[in-house]
């Protein structure tokens, strides 16, 4: 059980450090590190890449950690979904994939904020809970105009719903509820740089005129 319990968070955190906004920045000619915020997630890509690009990002980010934490439990523990759920397996799995995309071995363990991967999580453990974070997530953007903003808030969002009512397939779980409080310190700690340029007023914001940018 034990080695099952390694193998498996080992493997989550090496998926979760796939960095695919770098891996596709660099099939265009474009070191993504070096470019815009120099962020590797999806927000950053859809500003130097495009649109088109930075949606392909968000959904490999989000599909590698709902793969961690749907697929890994499964081989690695004989999970028969959702009857006899080996919770801490599965919350473990889906924080490592997580770490991996924050802090990516790959790169020298400078990753992307988390907030796709933690979507790709949370959308098979709480899905009602994620389409609660994800209409708070447009809500703020649409108000504020700040990407930045919204992924803090909707994570936020995230955590206040789960600690109310813990939606999960698998019943009560506090290993969730703890889950969603770490990912959310997680994504407001990686967004401190944008937290002082948003208090600055130099936060890039989404549908600006021109003359804003």
């Amino acid at each position: 059980m034990i080695i099952s319990y390694i193998i498996g968070i080992v493997l989550s955190y090496l998926l979760g450090s796939i960095p695919f906004g770098y891996l596709i920045s660099i099939t265009k000619g474009i070191d993504i590190r070096t470019e815009g915020s120099g962020n590797i997630g999806a927000t950053n890509v859809s500003r130097v890449l495009g649109r088109k690009y930075g949606l392909i990002i968000f959904f490999l980010d989000m599909f590698k950690a709902f793969a961690a934490v749907f697929f890994v439990p499964l081989f690695f523990s004989g999970i028969n979904y959702p009857t006899t759920p080996d919770n801490l397996l599965v919350i473990l799995c889906g924080f490592s994939s997580i770490l991996g995309h924050a802090f990516p071995v790959f790169l020298r363990f400078r990753g992307g904020k988390a907030v796709a991967t933690c979507f790709g999580v949370f959308i098979w453990l709480a899905p009602i809970a994620v389409g609660i974070s994800f209409g708070t997530w447009v809500i703020t953007i649409l108000i504020s105009r700040y990407v930045s903003l919204g992924s803090m808030i909707g994570t936020l969002a995230l955590s206040v719903v789960l600690v109310i009512i813990l939606d999960s397939p698998f019943g009560d779980n506090i290993y969730l509820m703890l889950l969603s409080v770490a990912v959310t310190i997680l994504v407001i700690a990686k967004h401190t740089s944008n937290i002082k340029r948003i208090v600055s007023g130099t936060e890039k914001k989404v549908f600006a005129k021109k003359a804003e940018e």
